[in-house]
């Protein structure tokens, strides 16, 4: 053989090797890189595993899958030792993906617009056979329409869904819409003038629900399979509720933050749009992976002029659902999920084709989920999902055990700050029982970081600690 020839050869069979090598020194880097949110300035940072934190965090399994420039670079299912009953799991199993169900549906009513099949434009009452919107803060030169609703600006009584036990009926779109007996939300209502304020709204998508399946007259699951589960390769994810008996066997399990199963294992979410997808990693992979080719305009089920455009109407860091973060020249988008056993999120960069997606079915996934995000940033040098730095403080007991109470948030919600003497620390709990163990950090008040997530909360030193502000908005103890 040729020397020339041969030295070819080797060279291609050794970057072949080094390639395929790649992928898997990440991935094992993520898996042993895991990371919080705030890094300690001074302090060595100590790093944990996949396995470790899902142990720690009571999470009984994780679909995960990472996309490195517009392709999947690998997707595995992660199983927890202590859950022996979620073992059978595998890549094609299905996890409740709760919000993520928003974006899908939006973007496959992307495709009827852009087929001209239906107006985004259009007063939504010009598409409901049955159902009445009650008069509110909408008006005829200003109505509700698809177009304000998908990007929760449509005025519509603001919230999500608490799902249905197995064992109870499910309530049809209409009951749910009129509040009526045996639903547990209350009726949908105009609150606020269309395009007027940014509130996110399960009630406006299941108007959307109802008014798609009013002009396709079809069942809204196989709506969504025809305009965007199959065009987007998502062959395993269906909006069916409740779920066929059987894809039963492909369900990995709810559990609740204590680690108990779900009553029945899950719960029924009739309000598909809002949050009755079942799907998996990789096919909300492939899902963002079409999106991705939009932009740069590679796709053929979405048109670049539709993708720049939604991107382009961006509202309060917001773009129809996603969480928009621009960093120099990078664009990204994100959307997170939870609906009773679930916890889910997704990113993607539109410049870079970089992103992940992951789905636990525990309420403790998101913690996880957000140190997933951060480390693949760091792993995969990512322009977003950063560290934030901070300079640890030193609080007097006292002090810590004097801010415990209850507080009303923002005039509406009901906040608790609690003191833990054995660990000398404060923790925030939210109405959903969701727990911030806080650190105290050197800042302009008496400033507290929680490390996992970087939320942030500051007491105000001039009312004598009376109250604090989280997210711009002050909390004043009861």
């Amino acid at each position: 053989m040729n020397k020339l020839i041969l030295a070819s050869l080797v060279l291609i069979l050794f970057a072949s090797c080094n390639s395929s090598k790649e992928p898997d020194d990440k991935k094992a880097a993520l898996e042993n890189g895991i990371r919080e949110q705030v890094k300690f300035l001074g302090e060595p940072e100590v790093f944990s595993s996949i396995s470790n934190r899902m142990s720690e965090y009571n999470i009984p399994a994780l679909s995960l899958a990472v996309i490195k420039h517009g392709e999947i670079e690998w997707a595995d299912i992660y199983r927890n030792a202590n859950f022996p009953e979620e073992h059978h799991l595998n890549n094609s199993s299905i996890f409740q993906a709760a919000s993520l169900s928003k974006p899908v549906t939006f973007l496959a009513a992307l495709r009827m617009y852009s087929a001209g099949k239906i107006d985004l434009d259009k007063n939504i009452q010009e598409y409901l056979k049955d159902f009445v919107l009650p008069q509110g803060k909408q008006t005829a030169e200003n109505p509700v329409t698809f177009r304000n609703i998908f990007p929760h600006t449509s005025g519509i009584s603001p919230g999500g869904y608490e799902g249905y036990n197995r064992n109870l009926p499910m309530p049809s779109d209409l009951d749910i819409l009129r509040g009526s007996e045996g639903v547990n939300t209350p009726a949908i209502e105009v609150l606020t003038p269309p395009k007027k304020t940014l509130a996110y709204s399960g009630g406006g998508y299941t108007l959307a629900e109802l008014a798609l399946q009013d002009i396709f007259n079809d069942e809204f699951s196989n709506i969504m399979q025809k305009w965007i589960l199959e065009p987007a390769g998502m062959k395993h994810s269906e909006f069916t509720q409740p779920l066929p008996v059987s894809d039963s066997v492909l369900v990995a399990k709810g559990y609740s933050q204590s680690g108990e199963v779900i009553e029945g294992g899950w719960r029924n979410y009739p309000q598909q749009a809002a949050a009755g997808l079942w799907s998996n990693s990789i096919d909300l992979a492939n899902f963002l992976v079409e999106i991705y080719k939009a932009y740069q305009g590679d796709s053929s089920i979405f048109s670049q002029s539709d993708i720049k455009s939604i991107i382009s109407q961006e509202r309060d860091g917001s773009v129809y659902g996603f969480i928009l973060n621009r960093s120099g020249d990078d664009i990204s988008i994100t959307h997170f999920g939870g609906n009773a056993g679930y916890r889910t999120g997704m990113t993607i960069s539109l410049t870079s084709g970089n992103g992940l997606v992951y789905l636990t079915n525990s309420d403790n996934g998101g913690a996880l989920g957000n140190e997933l995000l951060l480390s693949a940033s760091q792993v995969y040098n990512w322009q977003h999902f950063k560290q934030t730095e901070a300079q640890r403080n030193h609080v007097k007991s006292d002090v810590l055990k004097g801010l415990s109470g209850s507080y009303k948030w923002n005039n509406q919600i009901d906040l608790t700050v609690s003191y833990d003497e054995n660990k000398d620390q404060i923790s925030l709990f939210f109405p959903n029982g969701d727990e911030y163990k806080l650190v105290p950090i050197v800042g302009e008040n008496l400033d507290f970081i929680h490390p996992n997530t970087g939320v942030q909360i500051s007491f105000t030193m001039k009312d004598n600690i009376q109250s604090f502000t989280l997210y711009g908005q002050n909390a004043i103890k009861l």
